[in-house]
């Protein structure tokens, strides 16, 4: 798989608390969609998918953005990668199709950082990753957004980073899955981002993230674990 022609982009402002805030823009192409039932063990590959209310197809071109505060706290550390949410960090990850926002509505949500330096779990490879999950009444479901370094040489250390050299990554790909409440019924897509931009940070306010709740964990690094396997499988093609 080629890297995508993106450049060194890294940007530093002041938040509320002194925090570092990047933000940045990117668009995605979905490239692959299953829809699985856990009840009946049936399903597989789709071209297009219902389950989540709009109507979710291969080939769509997702828009979305996301932040992260490099003062964020480490929560967590999973089979060797550290992960990072605390309240009041400006953690976030949005993404529409079209007209039509990837969200749930009336949801409780948490946005969670993943850096992985030289892991084990990883085969060696370095791996930087954001993911937002959401749940309500109805459904639960999860964005998320990897840079994956097949090399391991993108980061130093697993700290969150303070800059991300996009060069140095190559692979990127966005997930998301949505899961029924009532029926259990699961759609999933990925497709790997097509661009990405800084942003400017607007000083407006502070964004609350939830440290999640240890049932949120599974989908959490299930969806990401699937990302780097997604990855290091397109560049074996």
């Amino acid at each position: 798989m080629k890297k995508l022609p993106l450049f060194l982009a890294a940007l530093a402002l002041t938040g509320s608390a002194n925090a570092t805030v990047l933000q940045f823009d990117f668009t995605a192409k979905i490239q692959e969609m299953v829809e699985f039932s856990p009840l009946t063990f049936s399903g597989g590959p789709v071209n297009s998918s219902k389950l989540s209310g709009s109507t979710v197809t291969v080939g769509d071109v997702i828009r979305g953005h996301f932040t992260y505060d490099t003062t964020t706290a480490q929560f967590g550390n999973f089979s060797g990668v550290p992960m990072y949410a605390a309240p009041l960090a400006q953690n976030t990850l949005s993404a529409a199709i079209g007209q039509q926002s990837i969200a749930l509505d009336q949801a409780q949500t948490s946005t969670n950082v993943q850096v992985a330096n030289n892991a084990a779990s990883l085969g060696g490879a370095d791996s930087f990753g954001i993911a937002s999950v959401s749940a309500n009444a109805v459904a639960t479901q999860l964005m998320a957004l990897n840079l994956f370094d097949a090399s391991g040489t993108a980061f130093s250390s697993d700290a969150i980073p303070a800059s991300l050299d996009f060069a140095a990554f190559n692979s990127s790909t966005f997930y998301y899955t949505y899961s029924s409440v009532a029926t259990h019924a699961m759609m999933g897509a990925n497709g790997t981002l097509t661009s990405l931009t800084v942003t400017p940070v607007v000083d407006g306010g502070t964004n609350i993230t939830p440290v999640p709740e240890p049932e949120t964990y599974a989908m959490l690094l299930a969806g990401l674990g699937l990302l780097g396997w997604t990855a290091r499988r397109r560049q074996q093609r």
